[in-house]
């Protein structure tokens, strides 16, 4: 062009490039239904309402993740999610290593469980809460004794960092066995609410009955041996550094069923345990789940990076709650 600049030679791209062009880069927000989080690029309301979402067929999984750098606001969002998705009926069990959710659990009503080693608060990872909901039947009781073996599988395989040996699963199901039968012979004797605990498994690891390995062709001392790294890496949390924590039974007055249940674990945040603490606190939430299983629960599990660096605690996490 004379007397001006020259003319630019025409853009070619592909289909592929042209889709990060406005507006085909700026696609319909989620409809605006269910719990508001903030608004979108554009200045429109997004909303994420995993229930609602689901039901619609928009998702196929509920599950989300928190991405973000340390203090760009990951726990205050999750935490104002969560008081609007209290208005809405639901509730929430929260996995809380730094102690962050104590207001949150006060404003809902409730204080957070705080367990800490030498404590006097304990929650038995492998409690079905029997006292409460009806566990009498075969299938129910046969599903809470799977549960239970998965869980000790996953642990004990974290505690000792590596896949268990066929012999070393054989030994924690035989001790688990035994345990739920000495637990279930205290309930017929006295009508309390026992269950089996992971001290009953740890004794029985390490002085297993005599007739216990009749079943897989073992004596009693093939048996104790099989069992043995198992039962001293699960002795941590029973008389290591660890006890006053999972212990025993479920403390008393401990009220699963509130519009949160908040298990803080601040005392552990630095331990190289955090894996395993969380572990627990986790086991022992996903039975609190059948309690109320009409109701619409948000599981959070904050700094999941601590219970999913192991990959078999992370396929067991996958299992219980999907």
């Amino acid at each position: 062009m004379k007397g001006g600049s020259p003319r630019l030679p025409a853009h070619e791209s592909t289909t592929a490039q042209l889709g990060a062009a406005y507006p085909m880069a700026a696609g319909p927000s989620l409809d605006a239904v269910g719990v508001i989080v903030g608004r979108d690029l554009l200045g429109g309301l997004f909303c994420y309402d995993p229930f609602e979402l689901y039901a619609r067929g928009v998702l196929t999984s509920p599950n989300m993740i928190v991405f973000g750098q340390i203090g760009r606001g990951k726990s205050a969002f999750v935490k104002s999610w969560l008081w609007r998705q209290a208005a809405f009926g639901r509730r929430a069990f929260v996995i809380d290593p730094k102690g962050e959710y104590g207001g949150l659990a006060a404003a809902l009503g409730s204080g957070p469980i705080a367990l800490r080693p030498g404590g006097t608060v304990r929650v038995n990872p492998l409690d079905s809460f029997s006292w409460v909901a009806d566990v009498s039947s075969p299938g129910q009781s046969d599903h809470t004794e799977r549960r239970r073996l998965e869980l000790l599988g996953a642990l004990a395989s974290a505690c000792l960092g590596r896949r268990l040996a066929p012999a070393e699963r054989a030994a924690i199901e035989l001790a688990l066995n035994d345990a739920s039968a000495r637990a279930a012979a205290r309930r017929r004797r006295t009508g309390s609410p026992d269950q089996p605990t992971l001290p009953d498994v740890v004794a029985s690891l390490l002085a297993p009955a005599v007739e216990s390995g009749r079943g897989i062709g073992a004596t009693q001392e093939m048996v104790r041996a099989d069992g043995r790294e198992v039962a001293l890496e699960l002795r941590r949390l029973v008389t290591g550094d660890l006890r006053g924590m999972f212990d025993g039974p479920t403390t008393p007055g401990i009220d699963p069923t509130g519009r949160i249940v908040v298990l803080d674990l601040s005392a552990v945040y630095h331990s190289p345990a955090l894996g395993a603490v969380m572990t627990c606190s986790a086991a022992w939430l996903q039975a609190g789940l059948a309690l109320e299983p009409a109701t619409r629960t948000i599981i959070v599990v904050d700094e999941a990076w601590a219970i999913l660096a192991d990959l078999r605690v992370a396929r067991w996490l996958q299992s219980s709650w999907i």
